[in-house]
């Protein structure tokens, strides 16, 4: 399933955001790794539908 660009840049959006407003709070860490598995799930999802167009 291949997602808009729009999701991309909302859930970007959102966590510039939640680093902004809690990063005093001491969860500012906790955006970014929401990020890496977010951007890892995007590439993981590239890899596969880039393997099954060479089919």
């Amino acid at each position: 399933m291949q997602m808009k660009w729009v999701y991309h840049t909302i859930m970007i959006i959102a966590l510039v955001l939640f680093t902004f407003f809690f990063y005093q709070d001491g969860f500012g860490s906790v955006s970014f790794l929401i990020a890496s598995i977010y951007l890892a799930i995007i590439f993981l999802s590239e890899v596969k539908r880039q393997k099954n167009a060479r089919k």
